[in-house]
């Protein structure tokens, strides 16, 4: 074979060539011929030449036994398989020809790296795919292969798999995983999932999956298990991951002290760069990051932090203390979740430490406990801006009586408040003739969403620390300038549009009736806009200022406060150039 591949390596090339022709000319059929005429080997050297996007159709034109067995035949490298820069659409597609119904054996055929990569990009049918392939294993009793295959695999997309399993299916694909690959998939298991699988597992496993997990991810999944379940667990752990876990649960929800980890690696300013690195040899294996360690005095003062960056580049006799950063930024136990948040996105922090009130290093935040928090934070004010109380739990995971009654309260709040508009069109019922009436859904529309527009500007900018509450007047005076610039265009636009429609009207357009109305209008847009975006500016920094969400201060609020005054405006406009110009309608 190698003597052949020797003799085609200057035609291949040319070969792939051939091919590219063929699929631009639809001719499938000499496609095949051509690569029939190889060795699978060959074959793969030549489809590796055919550009990504355009393999599929070239593996495609083969006999579907023949794809199938070149698929199987390639090497699991991915710099040796033609496989190796098909995108995730391509390989769905790819694996829905050849597979069809009958995937129960796709994932025995497929390079490990092809499902990794599919499982990344959300590849759906190839999740079906994997998922029906370990049913099989399962039920046919290949455990050694199923093993290798999910050893190929990323523990976060295990992870996922396992979700969709029975509980006793899952509890035997988890025995089959290595200790340290099922600690990582431990991880990643939705908290129900991993609750259900720790109260069936043994009592020594439960307790040496404990003493695996970084305490605080311990913390966080004992933190939302029953109590009695937690003391069976922790009392099967080893008394220094008793203590640790109990140490981070003290902290209040949502503070540093909640979400920090204790395990990091500290130094001693008067050590060497040889003694160290030692220490990072010796004890970094069970630290949850070694990119950063931290300089401590014997009554565990943080005194620095230096890199490991640092260490590496410095001369081996050159001492800790010389070389770290003593300028450090820290937070105290008691801070705000939201506020670290905050301080890693300005400084690009990747760990931060957490100190006590004597200035005493209790823990560390790292960078992935604060993307969970980002997440959390953001659905958080998604639900508040959609008047809705925040859900914990995966939508389809969460009974339908909980999302009813995380919504039935605002929705409550709202139709009580918008009473006030229906009150409000009662007490003009004088004024409002029908002609009239009809404009209000138009203004009351339009306020809503220009109060809306200035609300989410408002809150974004709060949110990424672009403005304060000291900049109250700026902002108020901010919005008042795009509120007339807009409001003008807007009435503008809308005389416009009345005089297009109504003109013609004899019984409407009596007295210049419409251009009367063009002028009510647009007066009562400038003054709707211009109210609308100042109180969508101000509620959201006032909710800040004492100490409110300003995510409350959202759409359906402003859009319930704006119907009732711009209803109000409206009829106060059409009173006034009544009585100062008798206009009558």
């Amino acid at each position: 074979m190698a003597e052949t591949l020797e003799k085609l390596t200057p035609s291949l090339d040319d070969l792939a060539k051939k091919i590219i022709d063929f699929l631009e000319e639809e001719d499938y059929e000499s496609v095949k011929e051509l690569l029939s005429a190889f060795t699978y080997a060959e074959m793969n050297e030549i489809l590796k030449l055919v550009p990504p996007e355009i393999r599929a159709d070239a593996l495609l034109s083969l006999e579907k036994d023949e794809a199938v067995r070149l698929i199987r035949e390639t090497s699991d490298d991915p710099d040796e398989n033609f496989m190796r820069e098909i995108q995730g659409v391509h390989t769905s597609r790819v694996l829905e020809v050849l597979y069809g119904k009958d995937d129960r054996a796709a994932v025995i055929d497929l390079p490990p790296f092809v499902i990794q990569k599919m499982l990344a990009h959300k590849d759906d049918r190839a999740r079906e795919i994997i998922e029906d392939s370990m049913e099989y294993l399962m039920e046919s009793r290949q455990l050694a292969l199923l093993r290798s295959v999910l050893i190929e695999l990323n523990p976060v997309d295990i992870a996922e798999i396992l979700d969709d399993f029975k509980t006793e299916d899952l509890l035997k694909i988890y025995r089959l995983l290595p200790k340290d690959m099922a600690t990582d998939v431990f991880v990643y298991l939705p908290p129900e999932v991993s609750q259900s699988l720790l109260t069936r597992l043994s009592d020594s496993e439960a307790g040496a999956i404990i003493d695996d997990l970084y305490a605080d991810d311990a913390a966080d999944l004992l933190d939302e298990m029953p109590s009695m379940v937690v003391k069976k667990l922790l009392a099967n752990a080893k008394p220094e991951t008793r203590a640790n876990v109990n140490h981070l649960l003290q902290f209040a929800e949502d503070s540093a002290g909640s979400i920090m980890t204790v395990e990091f690696v500290d130094l001693k300013e008067f050590d060497t760069v040889n003694q160290a690195i030692a220490k990072i040899r010796r004890v970094g294996i069970d630290k949850e990051t070694i990119n950063s360690c931290f300089v401590l005095d014997s009554a565990r003062k943080l005194l620095g932090i230096v890199t490991l960056r640092k260490l590496l580049l410095a001369s081996p006799e050159d001492k800790v203390g010389e070389l770290m950063d003593d300028n450090v930024i820290i937070v105290r136990t008691n801070t705000d979740q939201e506020e670290v948040a905050r301080l890693f996105k300005k400084y690009d922090f990747t760990s931060m430490p957490v100190c006590d009130s004597e200035n005493r290093l209790v823990g560390i935040v790292t960078v992935d406990d604060i993307v969970d928090i980002i997440e959390e934070e953001t659905e958080e004010d998604f639900s508040k801006m959609a008047a809705m109380a925040p859900i914990e739990d995966e939508y389809l995971k969460t009974s339908s009586w909980k999302h009813s009654k995380g919504r039935i309260l605002w929705l409550l709040f709202l139709m009580i408040s918008s009473t006030f508009t229906g009150l409000m069109i009662q007490a003009f019922e004088a004024e409002l003739t029908t002609f009239l009436l009809a404009f209000t859904p138009l203004l009351m529309g339009t306020a809503g969403n220009c109060g809306a527009q200035s609300s989410t500007t408002v809150i974004r900018a709060l949110a990424l620390d672009q403005i304060s509450t000291k900049d109250f007047i700026k902002v108020t005076l901010k919005e008042g300038r795009i509120a007339l610039i807009c409001s003008a265009i807007l009435a503008v636009a809308n005389a416009v549009r009345v005089v297009l429609i109504y003109w013609w009207d004899p019984v409407i357009n009596q007295d210049l009736a419409v251009l009367k109305i063009a002028l009510i209008l647009g007066l009562s847009l400038i003054g709707i806009v211009l109210l609308a975006q100042v109180i969508g500016a101000m509620l959201p920094i006032l909710a800040k200022k004492i100490k409110v969400d300003p995510a409350l201060m959202s759409t359906p609020v402003i859009t319930t406060i704006m119907d009732t005054l711009s209803i109000l405006l409206y009829c106060l406009i059409i009173m006034w150039t009544s009585s100062a110009f008798g206009w009558s309608f």
